[in-house]
């Protein structure tokens, strides 16, 4: 019987010690992140200790979209995921998940490139709505404009001829491939690019093109967003390690825009990681637009407000999804995690 009691009570401090050792172990946030500038302040908080150091341990996985993310956290492979707005839309509208942090300005430098010989390089202040764009009707009737057709580019085109009150029948769009359409761009054919900071920051500084408005000065920003799903939203573990996660992505956001050295080595650093080149000017001129939200600018923002107002309203022009579809997404901007965060009252 002593025998018995003695292995019973071994075995129960042998349990009572797994435990403790469990209840000491960060949480594991398995994060996806893509493989441009959204995705290094993730990979610098893992290089510093930050997660740890705050209560959870990041493991990341790296997309280049945010479309197989969105099938990752489906699968259970992700709690959640920094993506673009093309892919949270459906997120949000069609896997229940939920948006709870904009982690950076992700139209920067997304717009309408132009030759400088173009009249319409040459004239600014005609819309007052819109004072930072050029051109005027008269001188972008007509004019070809290269670009991927149901894109962000597309909607860059159709919102600047919209501005200076154009129609479609207006200008004349031709789809093709965004790479495609640079090498038609270069070779001389059209005369507006609708391009991506891909190709629109080395277009303006290397090449001399003129940038004649991007989705910044035309007022239509989107962003680039965390995204988790509903069982990590709705699990209080996930939901505490979430909430520590955007807590330090918003003070490397900080970091981030406050040193400009650091936030170009850290972007070029990622991009050769994961196999890519791009020029240190271009990255640079990318970072000194300060692009990351920081703690006040998290805490001034009017969260979702540029996915509910730019985003939906490109998915609906182009068919995507339903109008009716925008009640369930909005429904899905949360702003629980920030709130937890301490980063809105």
């Amino acid at each position: 019987m002593k025998k018995a009691l003695s292995a019973a009570l071994s075995l129960a401090l042998l349990v009572c010690l797994h435990a403790g050792a469990s209840a000491g172990e960060p949480t594991v946030l398995k994060v996806g992140i893509l493989d441009g500038w959204t995705g290094f302040p993730t990979k610098y908080i893992v290089d510093q200790g930050l997660d740890v150091k705050n209560g959870f341990k990041i493991e990341y996985m790296v997309f280049t979209s945010g479309a197989p993310a969105n099938e990752s956290m489906v699968a259970g492979e992700l709690h959640c995921a920094i993506i673009g707005g093309g892919a949270t839309i459906p997120a949000l509208a069609n896997l229940n998940a939920k948006m709870i942090y904009e982690t950076n300005n992700d139209t920067s430098g997304l717009g309408l490139v132009a030759r400088p010989t173009l009249d319409c390089t040459k004239i600014s202040g005609q819309v007052e709505k819109y004072p930072k764009i050029l051109g005027s009707a008269d001188t972008v009737k007509g004019l070809d404009i290269l670009g991927p057709n149901g894109t962000l580019q597309y909607f860059a085109a159709l919102k600047y001829a919209e501005a200076l009150g154009l129609t479609t029948a207006d200008i004349n769009f031709i789809s093709m491939d965004a790479n495609q359409a640079y090498q038609a761009f270069m070779l001389g054919e059209g005369d507006i690019f609708a391009a991506t900071n891909n190709h629109s920051f080395t277009l303006v500084q290397d090449e001399g093109m003129v940038m004649l408005a991007d989705l910044d000065t035309l007022n239509c920003a989107a962003t680039a967003q965390v995204v988790c799903s509903d069982a990590a939203f709705t699990d209080p573990e996930m939901f505490k390690a979430l909430t520590a996660y955007v807590k330090v992505l918003a003070e490397v956001a900080d970091t981030m825009n406050g040193n400009l050295d650091l936030a170009t080595k850290s972007y070029l650093d990622w991009v050769a990681l994961n196999g890519g080149t791009r020029p240190e000017s271009v990255a640079r001129a990318i970072m000194a637009t300060k692009p990351y939200y920081g703690v006040k600018a998290t805490a001034e923002r009017e969260f979702g407000k540029d996915l509910l107002d730019n985003f939906v309203e490109f998915f609906i022009m182009t068919e995507q999804i339903e109008p009716e579809q925008r009640e369930q997404i909005a429904a899905n901007v949360r702003d629980d995690v920030l709130k937890a965060a301490g980063l809105k009252k």
